[in-house]
């Protein structure tokens, strides 16, 4: 459900004093998440990565809310702030079989120094 959102639960409320019962309201508010933030019934997250799983691939999982793995790996290069969509993987619809999206942002964790003989290497390789 979304937030915001009421649930009516019909005469489940107190009664009035020699009267009938009231109805009982539920308003849904969403609880920020260390690792998720939803909008809609979309899910997103940050996942860090190295330079070098950035360059080369990476295998990866993230736990989901429901603690289940989705399986984030890449096998080409990966760019600073990529975003990527993982289709069905967010917040289940309300009254339905359906699911938003997550969607994973990338941030490149890089060195913050390199040895004259680092530098030399890289600029072999990539030279």
């Amino acid at each position: 459900m979304k937030d915001g959102q009421e649930v009516l639960f019909y005469e489940d409320g107190e009664p009035i004093i020699d009267g009938e019962s009231g109805d009982l309201r539920f308003r849904i508010r969403t609880a920020p998440h260390e690792l998720f933030k939803r909008e809609g019934n979309d899910l997103h997250t940050t996942v860090t990565i190295t330079l070098v799983q950035a360059l080369v691939g990476f295998e990866k999982t993230i736990k989901h809310l429901d603690e289940h793995l989705v399986d984030i790996s890449s096998k080409g290069i990966t760019n600073p702030k990529q975003v990527r969509k993982f289709k069905g993987e967010g917040m289940p619809l309300h009254t339905s079989t359906k699911k938003g999206d997550l969607y994973v942002t990338f941030e490149v964790l890089f060195p913050t120094t390199l040895s004259e003989e680092q530098k030399t290497k890289i600029k072999f390789i990539l030279g």
